[in-house]
């Protein structure tokens, strides 16, 4: 499994979809976000800032989304073959 490029790197959020289930960022990176945060999510909005981090203690979610605008994060695995 390869590591996500843009791990530290600012970000924007292009597109919230699926009820919060998916966000996908301006590089054309998707995430598929934990089931359990989609009630965050589901209120994120293209434009806002995000922040990608690593998610060591989590193998199935290994990353951290982090909406700046809103100050949450989400646990979500990265959907490499949607790019």
């Amino acid at each position: 499994m390869a590591e996500y490029p843009g791990l530290k790197q600012g970000h924007v959020i292009k597109t919230v979809k699926d009820g919060g289930g998916v966000v996908c960022l301006e590089d054309g990176a998707c995430f598929k976000v934990y089931k359990g945060f989609h009630r965050l999510s589901n209120k994120w909005a293209a434009e806002h800032m995000m922040l990608i981090k690593t998610n060591p203690k989590n193998q199935e979610h290994p990353y951290k989304l982090i909406n700046v605008h809103f100050n949450e994060q989400v646990e979500a695995c990265w959907l490499e073959d949607e790019k």
